[in-house]
C-alpha cells in the first residue's frame, strides 16, 4: 500500500536522496517503494547543526537517509562522545538514540534525537527549531 504524502505550500520532504519542495499550492502524492522519507518538520539542515545535540541529530538523520553508512556511524560515535563529555546530564537522552542506531532503527533514532533537542533547548536555552 503506497504512502500518501500531503504537502502544504512551500513545504519540503526528502524522498531517498531527493529534496522535494512544493510550490504555492497544497498537493498530494503517493510513494510506493522502500525508500527513506523525511517530512520537513524532521529535517535539520547541515548549516543548522551548530550545537553538540544538533550535530548528533544531523548525523542520525544522514544515517537514516543513507541506510547506515559506515563512515557516518563513525562520525556519530565521535559526536556522541563529544556530547557526553560536554553535557553528562544528557546521557539518559542519548541512550535510546544509541540503542536505535545499534539496532539499525534509524527512524526511531531520529525520534529519540528530537527529544534530545527538546531537552537541550530546555536545559541550555538554545534557539532550536520548535517543529523538531
Amino acid at each position: 500500500m503506497p504512502l500518501k504524502i500531503e504537502l502544504k505550500p512551500h513545504e519540503s520532504v526528502i524522498v531517498g536522496e531527493a529534496l522535494i519542495t512544493n510550490d504555492g499550492e497544497r498537493t498530494r502524492f503517493y510513494i510506493d517503494g522502500n525508500v527513506p522519507i523525511l517530512r520537513e518538520k524532521f529535517i535539520l539542515r547541515e548549516k543548522d547543526a551548530n550545537t553538540p545535540s544538533r550535530r548528533v541529530y544531523f548525523v542520525v538523520q544522514q544515517l537514516y537517509l543513507s541506510k547506515g553508512d559506515v563512515e557516518l556511524q563513525k562520525m556519530y560515535l565521535t559526536f556522541v562522545k563529544d556530547l557526553q563529555n560536554a553535557a553528562p546530564s544528557l546521557i539518559p537522552y542519548i541512550a535510546p538514540i544509541n540503542e536505535a542506531v545499534l539496532n539499525g532503527e534509524y527512524y526511531t533514532a531520529i525520534k529519540a534525537a528530537a527529544k534530545l533537542l527538546e531537552k537541550e533547548d530546555v536545559a541550555f536555552g538554545a534557539m532550536l527549531n520548535p517543529e523538531i
